[in-house]
């Protein structure tokens, strides 16, 4: 992920922070890799800009926010972090100068605009336009049907529309009771990877890996996200991929307390 690391090696001497102070984010040769060469993992930078009072936008450079994949995967990330306000300036100030080509990726903005609109501004109105325009945008992805359809009720039942607060609400259990329990959703993703990842079908890997993290992060989930990094990771043909991928899947196992995978994924890292 390229960033500016310029503007955090200036933010942390100015806090006469040194490498070392930062090793609960990450570690002294990530944080020395950003600075001086740019790159870094989203997840992390997110962190590093937090602590550092950095404003995301200027982080990251004016090319990078102007790709709708970017953007999209720095508002995922935001929403898993529950930062609404920071979703709804970059969605205002940077989400109208994309020029946009994937439906889907518009579809889901407007759904983390919905979602940030009823829960940081409280504006249900707007939140239930977003919501349908979400759903407009998003008709061939089931599992967001059951997510727009509880926004809605949500929204509904805050304007005290008890009647159509209530219809949502059981078309949304309806949904509900069809899909996997989402406890479950990350293992059930995991092993269907590893099944085709023994068939060597690697395209099949990645594309349920990023259908399993998209969904686990768009629903607020982190167990599992851990798990699906490291599975795309070990089946990458580029080194400087699957590092990437291997330092994503370790941030999220440490955020989980999955130990064992932590070894593992040093232990990958060793090999690269």
């Amino acid at each position: 992920m390229r960033a500016n690391g310029s503007i955090i090696r200036q933010q942390r001497e100015a806090r006469q922070l040194t490498y070392e102070d930062l090793t609960f984010i990450c570690s002294s040769e990530d944080l020395m890799l950003l600075e001086q060469k740019n790159e870094g993992i989203l997840e992390i930078i997110l962190d590093l800009c937090q602590r550092l009072d950095i404003p995301y936008h200027k982080v990251f450079p004016k090319t990078t926010l102007a790709s709708e994949v970017f953007m999209l995967q720095l508002i995922r990330c935001l929403h898993l972090r529950q930062e609404f306000s920071a979703i709804l300036f970059l969605l205002d100030t940077f989400g109208k100068r994309i020029n946009y080509e994937s439906g889907r990726i518009i579809g889901h903005l407007f759904y983390f605009r919905a979602y940030a609109t009823l829960f940081y501004r409280q504006d249900t109105q707007k939140a239930v336009y977003y919501f349908q325009r979400a759903a407009t945008f998003l008709s061939e992805e089931k599992r967001y049907e059951l997510l727009v359809l509880k926004g809605l009720a949500t929204c509904y039942q805050a304007n005290q529309e008890k009647q159509r607060a209530r219809i949502f609400f059981e078309r949304a259990e309806q949904v509900e009771e069809k899909m996997i329990n989402s406890e479950k959703l990350g293992t059930s993703y995991c092993q269907a990877a590893r099944f085709f990842a023994e068939k060597g079908q690697h395209q099949q890997v990645n594309d349920l890996c990023d259908e399993g993290i998209q969904t686990l992060l768009e629903i607020n989930i982190t167990e599992g996200l851990e798990e699906l990094f490291f599975e795309k990771a070990i089946v990458q043909s580029e080194d400087t991929h699957q590092i990437e991928l291997l330092k994503q899947a370790n941030y999220y196992a440490n955020i989980n307390q999955n130990h064992v995978l932590e070894q593992q994924i040093t232990d990958q890292l060793l090999r690269v």
